[in-house]
């Protein structure tokens, strides 16, 4: 019997019409999953509709708010500081991710990764347009480049990792651009990462947050600043 508690963080900024579908989806899933115990946690971040009365009506739902400024890098900041899970998975308010693939994350955590991604690239994805499409593969293989580390979808949001992942670093990203910090402190840690194919469905309703061209350049500057810092270190790790 394992006895690991496992948190399911969500950040959830203007989500009412979508919340509730991922809610229901996520508990008919973690309630046959019988190995571990779960809290989920959901984010409030800045809603101006009725996100929190949504998460409210749910039974063990705990609901706390992102008192940084608005972003979803603060939005999980703040879920992960308020979590005491063993592992973390980040699951989208938009219910594009399926909560059926929990119990393959959590599987690859236990045979000692540090991080687990869901691809799209070999899961499929409803969401992609093209200049999407585009940017995530440059950009992923511009992380590969960078950290020497292959990913087929550095970018998704939908991660699971261990709890030592968020405890040991300082994490600074507002934005989208906190999908990198995970990952390259993962590897700093000496973990390895490992990906699962996700399908991601087309979001349900309310609106798309992230921009491309604001957010790959934020992406892209994470990967530059926080891959080089990664590879110095390793650099320095050799020489002694």
């Amino acid at each position: 019997m394992n006895n690991k508690l496992v948190s399911i963080v969500i950040p959830a900024k203007d989500e009412e019409e979508t919340l509730p579908l991922v809610l229901k989806d996520l508990f008919n899933t973690i309630k046959n999953i019988q190995e571990y115990s779960f809290e989920v946690i959901v984010v409030n971040d800045h809603s101006k509709d009725k996100t929190v009365e949504v998460a409210s009506s749910f039974d063990n739902v705990k609901v706390v708010n992102n008192t940084r400024s608005a972003g979803k890098g603060h939005a999980l900041i703040t879920g992960f500081e308020n979590s005491i899970g063993d592992y973390i998975i980040m699951l989208d308010a938009d219910y594009s991710h399926r909560p059926e693939d929990i119990p393959v994350f959590l599987s690859l955590l236990e045979r000692g990764y540090g991080l687990v991604v869901g691809s799209r690239i070999t899961g499929g994805s409803e969401e992609y347009v093209l200049i999407r499409a585009f940017g995530n593969i440059v950009l992923t293989i511009f992380f590969w480049l960078v950290t020497g580390v292959f990913l087929t979808d550095a970018l998704n949001g939908y991660k699971a990792f261990r709890r030592e992942i968020f405890t040991n670093h300082k994490y600074t990203s507002r934005d989208f651009e906190i999908e990198i910090e995970l990952l390259i402190n993962t590897l700093i840690d000496g973990y390895k990462i490992g990906e699962i194919p996700s399908h991601e469905r087309a979001r349900a309703g309310g609106k798309m947050k992230s921009k491309v061209f604001k957010h790959g350049i934020k992406f892209f500057w994470k990967i530059l600043t926080k891959g080089i810092k990664y590879r110095l270190m390793k650099i320095l790790k050799k020489k002694h």
